[in-house]
């Protein structure tokens, strides 16, 4: 049958928090029409978003699952232009993320000021969403009836005890459970969003989507079509219009009007959410005219408030007889064979894992904090000191070279990804024509708040201390790290002779030359202690003591290679019109996610949060998901069981009834 044009409710976007709310509305009442509009295309059984250990391929800059925005010049990072990518597929950055199951802290929802919004509110929510596949001590604050997997994977890299240990012996405890809203201090084996029982990912599409559309009739989906900009008649929405996503007859370009009887909500995500409110008239008048857009509500908040997490990723090298995904990524094909193989036997193997074993959270100590500069210890008072509950900085370790492989020698390696959780930084998005296909003005604010620089030096030091504790470390690649003096004891040092002897092997020509290599190799470990039991025999690497030289060399570092950690929100945040603390500009939402100044007409995705998360985010976009999903219920009239709203779905040692989806 052809899709039709009128529909109860429409959702506009189908990302991660999109698809939640189409597929939970879809099952709210049989008699409702829903109408999901996504630019991307259809993700349904697609292996490079299913298959967990390939998601590095969505990152190519000429991937057709992400849409890469470029910044504005920034003299925060060195003269460089920022590219932030945002999912461009069904299931949004579900469908292409890194996987990392982590979520925000107690005091992130309650510092919303927003009433319904506070952690105890959305806990529930919280639980809805996940089954939690892994032996719990607090079952109180998981779930385990909801759609998306949680799970270590099928697979894990023997890196992960290895960075535990290291990472325990530097003051950061081992914890079982890094993610219960109040532990903001600790290391973990990392969690991801993964299905235990099959060894996919667990995306938010065919989580909430394929499998309600499988077992109901009442659910419609539109794909590679974007959204141009909302209807708005007698001070109400009442639809959306609509264009293909790729103008391939520029001369003919085609355009079509969805309508919605009771509710529209956008969805599009951080960047192009606001774009679509501006281009229907919603933001800053003067700035509207300059693009050629007639205002219709005064809303100057509408793509201000951005806010990202700030990450950089260091390389190591790792010992020749441990394993690492660096020979699948590289395109071996004996090694890729044997992992798609093995994958498709039995769901396991190193594609059933995104290679992010583990990782910490942490806070410094008052030594710590006292040898940062005076801007931060003053932001660290104002926003940490009483919440002690939000982590300072993540990283967590990569079984692997994160980034080009044509750039890096052949070999095995380890990555430290790193992010700011709560950066003080902003942004802004901008349209600058009404043209739908237009790119932006865009300024990602990335460091242009100098209170974020502090803790991303400390970070560098931390994690590169703890890779020099793993048994694993065998070197660092000099070219991938601040540029040191030459004679500074912080230097970063590439692999001994033995080590590069055995990675180059018998027939190398020219393992350790020193011509043409600018590196110097690392010195040999301490002597293992013989009166020790041999399983408590360990060779350590000197501590580095930094100067104020070589801090000023990773800050020119972190200047040169900050980008984005894929975590953006804020540019329709949900706070009093006239603006808050925390929302300067304006608020766009009022609590119930309606936007001001028009009825019929909610945004439900990571552009409501008015302030930063202390996680990937992921979990929060889920969570949005099901609060607007249960706000619209609310809105129709619906109430108590109704609201449960549950999506079919497949568990594995359970009797499956007719139709049920297998996802």
């Amino acid at each position: 049958m052809a899709i039709p044009d009128e529909f109860d409710i429409i959702v506009a976007g189908g990302g991660s928090a999109g698809c939640c709310i189409a597929g939970r509305l879809a099952n709210l009442d049989p008699e409702l029409k829903v109408c999901l509009i996504e630019a991307g295309e259809n993700n349904l059984n697609n292996p490079w978003v299913y298959l967990p250990g390939i998601y590095p391929r969505n990152m190519q800059l000429d991937s057709k699952t992400a849409t890469f925005y470029t910044a504005e010049p920034s003299p925060h990072l060195n003269g460089r232009r920022a590219i932030v990518p945002c999912a461009n597929i069904l299931g949004g950055g579900s469908s292409i993320n890194f996987m990392m199951y982590t979520r925000g802290s107690a005091s992130d929802y309650d510092d919303w000021e927003t009433e319904g919004w506070t952690t105890k509110d959305l806990l529930p929510l919280m639980k809805k969403t996940e089954t939690y596949q892994r032996a719990c001590n607090n079952r109180d604050i998981h779930g385990f009836e909801g759609p998306i997997k949680v799970s270590f994977g099928n697979y894990t890299y023997d890196n992960c005890q290895d960075f535990l240990r290291a990472a325990e012996s530097q003051g950061i405890p081992v914890v079982d459970d890094l993610e219960d809203l109040v532990t903001a201090h600790g290391a973990e084996h990392w969690l991801k969003w993964i299905n235990r029982d099959t060894g996919r990912r667990s995306d938010s599409a065919h989580a909430f989507i394929h499998s309600t559309m499988r077992n109901k009739d009442n659910l419609f989906l539109v794909t590679s079509t974007k959204i141009d900009k909302i209807i708005v008649e007698d001070g109400r929405a009442v639809g959306v219009k609509t264009v293909p996503s790729k103008p391939l007859d520029p001369k003919n370009p085609k355009t079509r009007t969805f309508r919605a009887r009771k509710q529209i909500v956008l969805s599009c995500g951080t960047v192009s959410s606001p774009m679509v409110l501006q281009r229907s008239g919603f933001g800053d008048p003067q700035k509207l005219r300059a693009a050629g857009v007639k205002p219709l509500v005064n809303l100057p908040g509408v793509g201000r408030n951005f806010q990202d997490h700030y990450c950089f990723f260091t390389p190591y090298r790792i010992k020749p007889h441990l394993e690492s995904f660096d020979d699948f990524v590289r395109g071996d094909k004996d090694v890729q064979k044997k992992v798609f193989d093995q994958w498709y036997a039995n769901g396991t193997g190193p594609l059933a894992t995104n290679g992010i074993e583990a990782g910490v959270k942490i806070r410094p100590t008052e030594e710590e904090l006292a040898a940062m500069d005076s801007d931060f210890r003053e932001g660290y008072e104002e926003y940490f000191r009483n919440k002690p509950d939000k982590p300072v900085m993540h990283y967590s370790v990569i079984s692997g070279f994160f980034g080009d492989h044509t750039k890096i020698a052949p070999g095995k390696y380890m990555s430290m990804f790193h992010f700011l959780e709560y950066p003080f930084s902003r942004g802004y998005v901008q349209i600058k024509s009404a043209d739908p296909y237009a790119a932006p003005t865009f300024d990602p604010g990335f460091m242009n708040d100098k209170r974020d620089m502090a803790p991303m030096i400390w970070a560098y030091k931390k994690s590169r201390e703890t890779a020099r504790r793993m048994d694993a470390f065998a070197g660092e690649v000099t070219s991938h790290h601040p540029y040191f003096p030459y004679d500074s004891d912080a230097r970063a040092l590439e692999m001994d002779l033995e080590t590069s002897k055995a990675y180059g092997g018998p027939l190398h020509l020219s393992a350790n030359l020193a011509h043409g290599s600018w590196s110097q190799p690392i010195g040999k470990p301490s002597i293992k202690n013989a009166d020790h039991c041999t399983s408590n025999q360990v060779g350590l690497h000197a501590e580095i003591e930094y100067t104020k030289e070589d801090d000023l060399a990773i800050e020119n570092y972190i200047k040169e290679h900050t980008e984005t950690t894929w975590h953006c929100l804020g540019t329709n945040s949900m706070a009093p019109r006239e603006g808050s603390k925390i929302a300067p500009h304006g608020g766009v939402l009022d609590p119930r996610a309606n936007v001001y100044g028009v009825k019929g007409l909610k945004v439900g995705d990571l552009s409501v949060c008015p302030d930063n998360v202390g996680c990937n985010t992921y979990t929060t976009a889920l969570l949005i998901g099901e609060k607007i999903a249960t706000l619209v219920a609310e809105d129709l009239g619906y109430s108590g069981d109704d609201l449960a709203m549950e999506v079919p779905q497949f568990k594995l040692g359970t009797y499956e009834k007719t139709g049920l989806a297998r996802f």
